[in-house]
């Protein structure tokens, strides 16, 4: 439902190209209308790591989640001066209100170019 979404900043990777040895990602930064909710605020994960944060992330448009095995860059999403990565997006066809659920680990020791963004 659009009545629960705000514009946030979402990083769009496009894919990372070698030159002498030295990695290049590209990317876009796009604003997107979703409906953010924090699962939790500090956690530790299945191997005892702590976590900074988990958002649940509703979207009428697919978010990309990082796949190591084929050596993509999930999206990003800036959320109150901390960048989160997505490690899963479902579409959730099966109702009227048909709509992606995504969900984003913070990123260590990334923070946003203006922290104080409360998007």
């Amino acid at each position: 439902m659009n009545i629960f979404k705000q514009m946030y900043t979402v990083r769009r990777y496009k894919g990372t190209r070698w030159d002498s040895g030295t990695a290049e990602t590209t990317y876009s930064d796009m604003q997107l209308p979703l409906d953010v909710q924090a699962k939790t605020r500090r956690n530790q994960d299945d191997s005892g790591r702590s976590t900074t944060g988990i958002l649940t992330v509703y979207s009428d448009v697919q978010l990309f989640p990082t796949e190591p095995d084929k050596q993509m860059t999930g999206d990003r999403l800036l959320y109150m001066g901390q960048w989160y990565a997505c490690k899963s997006s479902i579409y959730w066809g099966n109702t009227i209100l048909k709509h992606w659920i995504s969900e984003f680990e913070a990123v260590e020791g990334e923070k946003g170019e203006n922290a104080n963004d409360t998007s």
